[in-house]
């Protein structure tokens, strides 16, 4: 079997096509592996003997230790929800953010923050 010589578009974990990031299906028999969506293929010695290399970046101790104004609470903290209650201290307004978690037929994640004790909770609308 002849393996194509298709662009490699980025690097890829082995599981994942080069050329379009699909999922690769393990041969079951033969040498190479071909993707099902684009037909890129790869011999599976050369797939297989591909490594990928991570970094991790640390922030230093003491970078975000400084004293925050209110101004910059009020920033951090985002849109405020007066009405909503702390489950934790009682304090009436929280501030809230929202992301889109689920399937886009799903409603929106809501994140609570009490700004007097940093409380947390969360809500699937």
């Amino acid at each position: 079997m002849e393996v194509s010589k298709l662009k490699q578009s980025f690097l890829a974990e082995p599981d994942f096509c080069p050329s379009c990031g699909a999922i690769l299906m393990m041969p079951r028999h033969g040498e190479c592996v071909t993707c099902v969506v684009c037909s890129f293929s790869i011999s599976l010695d050369d797939l297989i003997g591909r490594k990928t290399t991570y970094s991790v970046e640390f922030t230093p101790v003491g970078v975000h230790s400084k004293k925050k104004s209110k101004e910059d609470v009020e920033d951090e903290l985002g849109q405020m929800d007066n009405d909503r209650e702390c489950s934790k201290c009682g304090h009436r307004g929280m501030s809230y953010t929202t992301m889109q978690l689920r399937s886009a037929d799903e409603g929106q994640t809501i994140f609570y923050i009490c700004p007097k004790c940093r409380h947390r909770e969360v809500e699937n609308s």
